[in-house]
């Protein structure tokens, strides 16, 4: 085998520059174009698919592309005792299994879909009361912070204290603030070991509650290391808040910027839950998810070493003109669309059910809530996240109440 800086080769392109980080799916889709495996030398080196045959054949190859090692580029503070995120076959599955089998629940869907929906009427009406407000961190981020606290059925901490807690550790990683994110993960660490604790003293239905599930799937010996047990109930808390607090504040902002689109939503809201799916396809947020690989592989004619970084930009895919016609147009009721905005194989949300009430439930809630809504600032003054997320950092806006 060839040594790995032989094999290393000019950087194609730079997530971290102002002009991507302004625009990108713009420069996504010119990678798209151009240079379809893509090389960047950020972060230690990755490389990143844009083709959705790609990325397809990538998330489902989970032998030699693994999660153990690395699950995001860069490299997050985690090591690697999170399931689901952090783990490879067969240990995935069994994990997954028990995961799956509660957050597939339909009874604890309707439950969690109905409460996010009380506080998100809740929340919009103190905007649209005050006439001004921030869809982003006064809507979507706290609503997100009550939702966990809903699912997991969480009771030693509000949402809006989950909320916080949550903000300082993707704050904290993001700036690379390490003291910030370890306190704030801490946090969440002790929260979670509290909640286990409190199941296997007071257990709840298992069929709808995580905590017993986990503990009761471990006093079986089902799940044996105690500490992945931990970890598969503390790493939901951030996964939650970040896909559906960023895929809400990328749709608010379509919203505020597409008033087409906006109109006809507003003038007949039974056309929301038609483009739900077309949300997520253009407005998933993660642009980081990453494999690393265990042996020389190929993708698009480009030969990627053993031991590589490799970003799965499911954004891109979503918008690949190879399998999504006229891909950078909303089209309500787009059929098909297999979108990947739950990722793809192995390693897709097993909450996705959940997710996709909750959003439908979140912007017909919007709309209930108000007359009119704009943003009070210039679309280009918008401050935006940077790679491993497209999404805005905050939405000022003006609101007109019904």
């Amino acid at each position: 085998m060839m040594h790995r800086e032989a094999l290393t080769p000019e950087s194609d392109f730079d997530p971290m520059t102002d002009e991507f980080t302004a625009d990108q799916h713009r420069g996504l889709k010119k990678l798209r174009e151009q240079t379809p495996v893509a090389y960047s030398s950020q972060f230690g080196g990755f490389w990143a698919l844009t083709r959705r045959a790609d990325l397809v054949k990538a998330a489902r190859n989970h032998e030699q592309l693994i999660n153990s090692i690395l699950h995001t580029v860069p490299h997050g503070l985690a090591g690697n005792t999170r399931p689901l995120m952090h783990s490879d076959q067969p240990e995935h599955t069994i994990y997954k299994d028990v995961i799956q089998r509660v957050l597939g629940s339909d009874e604890l869907r309707d439950r969690v879909v109905r409460e996010v929906r009380q506080r998100a009427k809740e929340l919009i009406a103190r905007i649209a009361e005050k006439g001004t407000g921030d869809l982003s961190i006064e809507f979507a981020d706290p609503l997100m912070g009550f939702a966990i606290t809903s699912i997991f059925n969480i009771d030693e901490v509000t949402g809006d204290e989950m909320d916080q807690t949550i903000r300082d550790y993707v704050v904290g990683g993001q700036v690379r603030e390490a003291e910030l994110a370890q306190n704030a993960s801490a946090t969440m660490f002790r929260i979670t070991k509290n909640l286990l604790a409190d199941r296997r003293e007071n257990p709840r239905d298992p069929s709808s509650d995580l905590a017993t599930a986990l503990v009761q799937a471990h006093e079986a010996g089902i799940l044996t290391d105690e500490e992945k047990v931990l970890g598969a109930q503390r790493q939901p808390l951030v996964i939650v808040w970040l896909a559906t607090a960023h895929t809400l504040t990328n749709i608010f902002r379509r919203l505020l910027t597409d008033h087409e689109l906006t109109a006809k939503l507003r003038n007949d809201p039974g056309l929301i839950a038609q483009s739900v799916d077309e949300f997520l396809r253009m407005d998933q947020p993660q642009i980081g998810f990453a494999r690393s690989s265990t042996v020389d592989l190929e993708f698009g004619g480009r030969q990627i070493p053993a031991g590589s970084a490799i970003a799965l930009v499911f954004p891109a895919g979503n918008r690949d003109p190879e399998v999504f016609e006229d891909p950078e147009t909303f089209i309500i009721g787009r059929t098909p669309n297999p979108h990947l905005a739950f990722g793809h194989g192995i390693h897709s949300c097993p909450g996705k059910h959940i997710a996709l009430g909750m959003v439908q439930a979140v912007i017909e809630e919007l709309f209930a809530g108000t007359a009119d809504f704009e943003l009070s600032i210039p679309v280009e003054e918008i401050p935006n996240e940077h790679w491993p997320f497209r999404s805005s950092l905050s939405l000022p806006v003006t609101v007109q109440a019904r």
